[in-house]
């Protein structure tokens, strides 16, 4: 667990905050689906959880309830998490996310 002091700190070094979620989303590696579990997004990435190892640098597409339809590149990946980084620019995923990008800058 992850302390409310490192957390503050981490929070500071990124460029977009985050939101915390916990929604079905599906990660489409080449022509594969698979299905995941999104933890947290901000406008400039998001937080999977998918039973999949995914080198370093693949670029994937992700998808979360009909809404977020974004190309990402894979940032890290460990203990089945991976983050991946959005390729679109920070307004046009603020679009794609609709009601879940309130908040978020």
């Amino acid at each position: 667990m992850i302390s409310r002091d490192v957390r503050s700190v981490l929070s500071t070094m990124r460029k977009h905050n985050r939101r915390t979620v916990i929604q079905s989303a599906v990660l489409r590696v080449g022509s594969f689906d698979f299905d995941c579990m999104a933890y947290d997004i901000s406008l400039g990435g998001i937080r999977l959880k998918v039973d999949l190892p995914v080198e370093q640098g693949t670029s994937v597409f992700v998808q979360m309830k009909n809404k977020l339809k974004q190309t990402a590149r894979v940032i890290w990946s460990a203990d089945g998490f991976m983050g991946l980084c959005f390729q679109e620019n920070p307004e046009k995923v603020r679009m794609n996310l609709g009601s879940l990008a309130n908040g978020l800058s």
